[in-house]
Formats: structure tokens, C-alpha cells, sequence
């Protein structure tokens, strides 16, 4: 944990001096021979946030096609779920001001340019439709041009499955997602070679590696491999970024993610990794694969991002082994321990409602937003966008087969962010004012619902406490069945509504981080973090609220 504090602390130093980057060459630098480097400068590259919603999916799908799969996907709450994974990971109070923090330009947004790196190795197992439109949307909403966003895979001997994307997408048509689906490279240059810090040089999308795209969006799915330990993430999805290596060369994953192509730029280009492990692949990268996690998952650093999708989604879920030597190698190749990492388990959108109602996870500001949510039979615009007013993104629906559902996000507000809001509802296994009910007590301040997302195997935690008091929290971990253990004390907290930080201390004192980073509001940052698991935790015997996502085999 101390590693982690002082990598938190070198992250707002970078921020409070303006220095996004930690390094002076725009033309060509990579990761540091030594040390680490901040990616965002107000989020640290050790904070990885995921939710676990088994509504994601209306229900099992039919067959396991690209159509079949993104027919019973919830559009609405992915996209609800994503803004308050947002939130979460920027520690701001609303989706707009999350997203905002985490997607950065140096120029206006309407000179801005993104790419979206997919993995279209296998139609049965890409990035679903929901999560693709909800970055699209985002994007236009903050006025970066449909015809400026590119859906890519450069894999030209793996990657024809990107034709699954086309009809979808338009920079015209309002009924479709805003963007434009590129045949391999051609809508990013082609390709030329790019340094990479071993020294050689590889082809690489051209205009990632000259630094046309400002921003880069890593989207992966949850595969097996023969590769990287035994599994492939967002890491080694940028195999289309550059030219594919197949000769089980681990080094060469890392040094391609440690090159100025991915992380060159001001402010850095690849902003957001993101795993979709709505369905997911325990072996091979390719096939039918075999369970439904119902996870999606999300941090601005790759690595660190795919060693904790090993450790709490693929091994303590889906009961994966991997070669442990090489993940570790996730971490300890880019100058970090296995301490370091923390695991924010957000609840899902929705789930608990306070006294009253509280505002913003759901990917709606003040009065809601509303639209049909996705890519549906007949639907109209898209979900997307956030805000105060209930503003709406367009660029939903339409194409018939294989859409996304309907209904967009709660009218009247959605529900508060990871328990942060004022007034929570039920806690699973916590004790609140009034006594416990079926599902726990109901906490004055924050909560999880009953069901929620668990840590690694199955450790949780409930936010509300003793008393149920706002600002009082205490630590429990939810037995098998809905119980709970009595668990600690009462933490009283200093943040509105409460929360619950296991594994993580506070033991930097507000008025020490200000004498160290030059006035950063570190502790504003610190105690917006909710329900913090350190990738390290030990599972408590007895206990495995993933039992029932295991259980659900695909057909």
C-alpha cells in the first residue's frame, strides 16, 4: 500500500505541475527504464473500477452470434452502469464531469480525433454494441464529429470480423451509433513503422503512431490464450494496433504497450482501457465461448487493468488458471508490485435508491435523460449522453436484427453513485437504523444492493453501518445465502453519505499532501473512493457470491 500512496502522490504532483506526461520528447518517448509515470494526472494508474450486473443481459442468448448476443444486451443499464463506473474512477460527483476528466484534448473537440481499438479475432465474442455507442455518444456529446471517431482492428490476418460493425455505424444517420468502422487501417493511414523502446521498429497504424488520433480507446474482451499468461486483454489487443507477433513473445506485448504509439502525446493518447466481459472465453480466443460473467471493468492503465481482470474476474469467477509467473510480469514489467493495484467494485445502476432519491450513476443529471437506449428494432436515438436537463446523445437505434433493446435511463434522476449519495437503501449483510430486514439493514448513508458485485471470492463490503448514521460505515463480508458477519466497527467518514475503503489506509493527512504536492486536494480525492479492495486480499473461507455467474453456461 505505501508504493501505492507514493505512486498516488507522484500522480497529483504531475497534475498540480501541469506535467501530464513526465517527459519533455512529444516525438518519441515510452515508458520509463525505471519508475512509472502518471497517465491522467488526477486518477492513478493503480485504480481499476468494475461492475457486476447480471441485467446486463435480459437474458441467455440464443445462439452465440454477434446478433444473437447483442439482441439480449441491456443497452440502458450497461450504459447507466458505465457512467457510474465513471464516476467512480475520476472520483467526480456526475457522469459528464467524470467523462470529462477522463477523456482529455489538446485541441477543440471538434478538431479532435479518436480511434477505438476492437478485437474482431471472433464475432462470437467482440465488444457488444451498448458499451461501443455509450463512448460514441460521450464523444459527440462533447462535440468531437461522428466522421472524427474510428472503430478499427489493423489485425489483417485475424480481423475481418470488424464487417459485423458497419451497418451500425454512420456519420449521418441519426438513428445509427456516430462513428466510422474502418477496413483494417485505411481510415487511419495505413500503416508505418513505429519505434517501440527495445529499439526496433514495427508497422503500426499510421496515424495512432504519428500522433493524428488524440485520443485512444483500448476496448477488449475476456479471452483465454496460449499467450500472456494464458489470457488475452487489453494489453494484447493492441495486437492490430501494430503488427501481430505470434511467437508466444510476451516481451513483445510489453514493449508494444510501452511505446510512444499507445502512450506518446499531451495529454496521453491511450486514455481508457476497458474490459467487456459480458460474456466471456475461460480458454481460447477463439470459439464459442463458455460463461456469462455479467462483468464489465475499466482503468486508465493497461496492465494493471488485466492483472486484476485475472485475479477477480477470470480466476476468483470464471475458475481460470493462468501462468502466475507472467501475470505477475503485468505488473513488475512496468515498475509495480502486487500490493499496488486496487479493485473498486461499483454497485449496479439502480440497485438501492435513497431517502428521496439521489442523483447522477446512472448517466443522468438533474431530471433524468431519456431515449430508447440502444441499437433496437425500430429505436430511435441512443442513450449516451449525461448531464444536468436530461439532455440526449443521439446516435441510438435503428438496423433491426441484433439491437440492443430498448429504454433509456430513469426518468426523475438515477441512483446515486456507489452509495456515495445521501440516504442509501439496503446494505447486503450491513446493520442500520431500524433493524436488519431480509436483505440487511438499511443504512442512513450509501449502500450496495443485495447481490452486488463482490470482490475476489466473494468478499464485500456494505456501506451504512452502525446506527445508521450518515458518515458511519462498517466492514462486512456477505456469507453464502444473504447473511452476514457481524464485522468491524464503525468507521466514521468524512465524505457525505459514507463509504467503505477496504485494504486502502488513509494515512496521508490532508494538510501533509498539501505540503507535498503543492496544494492538491488529495484528501478530496481519497475519500471519494468507495468499496476499495487492494488486488492482494486474501477471500474469507466460505464465501462466493459469484457462484450463481459461474454456474450460467452458454449454449
Amino acid at each position: 500500500m505505501e508504493n501505492q500512496r507514493r505512486d498516488f502522490l507522484k500522480m497529483t504532483a504531475a497534475g498540480a505541475a501541469g506535467l501530464a506526461l513526465l517527459r519533455s520528447d512529444k516525438t518519441f518517448a515510452a515508458w520509463p527504464a525505471t519508475g512509472t509515470m502518471a497517465v491522467n494526472p488526477t486518477i492513478s494508474n493503480t485504480r481499476v473500477v468494475a461492475c457486476y450486473d447480471t441485467s446486463m443481459m435480459k437474458s441467455t442468448p440464443t445462439a452465440m452470434s454477434f446478433a444473437a448476443e447483442n439482441a439480449v444486451v441491456n443497452t440502458a443499464q450497461v450504459q447507466a452502469n458505465m457512467d457510474a463506473m465513471a464516476m467512480q474512477l475520476a472520483n467526480q460527483p456526475t457522469a459528464d464531469a467524470a467523462w470529462k476528466a477522463i477523456f482529455r484534448s489538446s485541441k477543440a473537440w471538434a478538431s479532435t480525433k479518436v480511434a477505438i481499438k476492437v478485437n474482431t479475432i471472433e464475432p462470437k465474442n467482440m465488444a457488444r454494441l451498448a458499451v461501443i455507442q455509450k463512448f460514441c455518444t460521450i464523444l459527440t456529446g462533447f462535440g468531437v464529429p461522428a466522421a472524427n471517431i474510428i472503430i478499427y482492428d489493423g489485425n489483417t490476418t485475424y480481423g475481418a470480423g470488424i464487417s459485423n460493425y458497419t451497418s451500425y455505424f454512420s456519420t449521418t444517420d441519426a438513428t445509427k451509433i456516430p462513428g466510422v468502422v474502418s477496413s483494417y487501417n485505411t481510415a487511419l493511414g495505413g500503416t508505418v513503422n513505429a519505434p517501440t523502446p527495445d529499439g526496433t521498429s514495427i508497422a503500426c497504424s499510421a496515424d495512432i503512431a504519428n500522433g493524428a488520433i488524440d485520443i485512444l480507446i483500448n476496448i477488449a474482451n475476456n479471452k483465454g490464450h496460449t499467450m500472456m499468461g494464458k489470457a488475452t486483454l487489453s494489453m494484447k489487443n493492441h495486437f492490430g494496433t501494430f503488427a501481430p507477433n505470434h511467437n508466444n513473445n510476451t516481451e513483445y506485448v510489453f514493449n508494444i504497450n510501452k511505446s510512444d504509439a499507445i502512450l506518446g502525446g499531451t495529454p496521453v493518447r491511450q486514455q481508457l482501457c476497458f474490459i467487456d466481459s459480458l460474456i466471456a472465453n475461460k480458454v481460447s480466443n477463439t470459439g464459442t465461448p463458455e460463461v456469462m460473467p455479467c462483468y464489465l471493468i475499466m482503468g486508465v492503465f493497461g496492465p494493471i487493468v488485466d492483472y486484476l481482470t485475472v485475479k477477480k474476474v477470470r480466476e476468483a469467477v470464471m475458475n481460470c488458471t493462468h501462468d502466475e509467473t507472467i501475470i505477475a510480469q503485468y505488473l513488475t514489467s512496468f515498475g509495480y508490485a502486487a500490493t499496488d493495484p486496487v479493485w473498486v467494485v461499483v454497485p449496479p445502476s439502480g440497485a438501492s435508491s435513497g431517502t428521496g432519491g439521489s442523483s447522477g450513476s446512472g448517466g443522468s443529471g438533474s431530471g433524468g435523460s431519456s431515449g430508447s437506449g440502444g441499437v433496437g428494432s425500430g429505436g430511435t436515438s441512443g442513450n449516451g449522453g449525461s448531464g444536468n436537463g436530461g439532455t440526449q446523445a443521439s446516435g441510438g437505434a435503428g438496423n433491426g436484427s441484433g439491437g440492443l433493446g430498448s429504454g433509456g435511463a430513469r426518468s426523475g434522476g438515477a441512483t446515486g453513485n456507489g452509495g456515495m449519495g445521501s440516504g442509501g437503501a439496503t446494505g447486503n449483510g450491513g446493520a442500520g437504523s431500524g433493524g436488519a430486514n431480509a436483505n440487511g439493514g438499511a443504512g442512513s448513508g450509501g449502500s450496495i444492493a443485495a447481490g452486488g458485485a463482490p470482490g475476489n471470492g466473494g468478499v464485500s463490503s456494505s456501506v451504512g453501518g452502525t446506527g445508521g448514521a450518515a458518515g458511519a460505515t462498517t466492514s462486512t463480508v456477505s456469507a453464502a445465502g444473504g447473511s452476514a458477519a457481524t464485522g468491524g466497527t464503525g468507521v466514521a467518514s468524512s465524505s457525505s453519505g459514507g463509504c467503505d475503503v477496504i485494504g486502502l489506509g488513509r494515512r496521508t493527512s490532508p494538510l501533509g499532501a498539501l505540503l507535498a504536492v503543492g496544494a492538491v486536494a488529495v484528501g478530496k480525492l481519497w475519500r471519494r473512493a468507495a468499496r476499495v479492495e487492494s488486488g492482494d486480499r486474501t477471500p474469507t473461507a466460505g464465501t462466493d457470491q459469484n457462484k450463481d455467474v459461474t454456474s450460467k453456461p452458454l449454449p
